[in-house]
């Protein structure tokens, strides 16, 4: 059974609730929990919407429930009407405050540290649209709906995303000027601050694996703003984009930024939104702001010695 099969099956928001429920939590008593109904209710409903629909919705493994492939397709069908329903919602209670509609904005917390903010502002002041702004590296947040714009830095976006290369970034070893000189030859005499497992995919994260520093790692985080600040109070060497070390006089360049650690600056939408006046004065705005900032982002201010 296909979505548009299913759609046309009598199914409501309840039913599509039922099934988002499941599929997030994997067991019917935490789905039960969670939705506020008991477990036998959770479960007589389950049973009457596949009876309805003629079609099974989950497998009930030991570990819980895992979708089908058409339980599968109705979950992102529902992901997308609940995301599309927040965002109408949202639209409507603003639509009187701000003429202008709402843009919910995703990007990493290392953008608005200082070079984002305001640019934002002057966005916001000339459109009159009101900004959601939320913290994320992920592409998934755009892709489900969850929000209508993200930054991003990496390779080339995933073909189901239509985006705007802003900028090259460099990044590099740094550490804090307390320490002194440090040799790159000696990348193994001091320990390292590291990044966790929602950072991993990072250049400069692989390279340290491959190097065998992944020992020399005294601290883990899964923010680059946190590796900042613990490479300020001296705690050893770290990675960092060349716009977050080299602005920061406390600390210094441990060798010039590798080729392999380069990645891009992405503004990122779904393909629908592209052409909404809102959306395309966001990219607009961003695109022209940014130009300034391409020396820091591309390596070339460094704090003098």
């Amino acid at each position: 059974m296909t979505v548009s099969a299913a759609a046309n099956s009598d199914l409501d928001w309840d039913d599509l609730r039922v099934v988002l429920q499941i599929a997030r939590h994997g067991r019917l008593a935490a789905a039960a929990e969670a939705g506020r109904v008991s477990h036998a209710t959770l479960f007589r409903r389950l049973r009457a919407l596949e009876a309805r629909l003629g079609v099974q919705l989950f497998e009930r493994l030991r570990a819980g429930y895992a979708p089908t492939r058409a339980g599968a397709e109705l979950v992102e069908f529902a992901q997308r009407m609940g995301s599309e329903l927040q965002t109408v919602t949202e639209g409507l209670r603003g639509r009187q405050a701000w003429p202008g509609g709402l843009v919910r904005l995703s990007v990493a917390d290392t953008w608005m540290q200082e070079l984002l903010p305001p640019l934002l502002a002057s966005y916001q002041a000339r459109t009159q649209v009101q900004l959601g702004l939320s913290s994320g590296n992920a592409m998934d947040d755009v892709q489900q709906g969850a929000v209508d714009v993200a930054l991003r830095s990496g390779g080339k976006p995933p073909e189901s995303l239509i985006g705007r290369r802003l900028a090259r970034v460099e990044a590099t070893a740094y550490c804090s000027r307390k320490l002194g000189g440090v040799r790159a030859d000696r990348l193994d005499s001091l320990p390292w601050v590291g990044v966790d497992d929602q950072l991993a995919h990072l250049s400069s994260a692989r390279w340290l694996e491959r190097q065998g520093l992944a020992r020399q790692v005294a601290m883990r985080t899964n923010s680059l703003v946190n590796v900042r600040q613990l490479l300020r109070a001296g705690v050893g060497l770290g990675a960092l984009p060349c716009y977050l070390g080299d602005a920061d006089p406390n600390l210094r360049r441990v060798f010039e930024p590798p080729r392999d650690w380069r990645s891009e600056l992405w503004l990122l939408t779904r393909v629908e939104l592209r052409p909404v006046p809102r959306i395309k004065a966001l990219f607009d705005h961003l695109y022209e702001g940014t130009r300034a900032w391409l020396p820091l982002l591309e390596g070339q201010r460094v704090q003098p010695d």
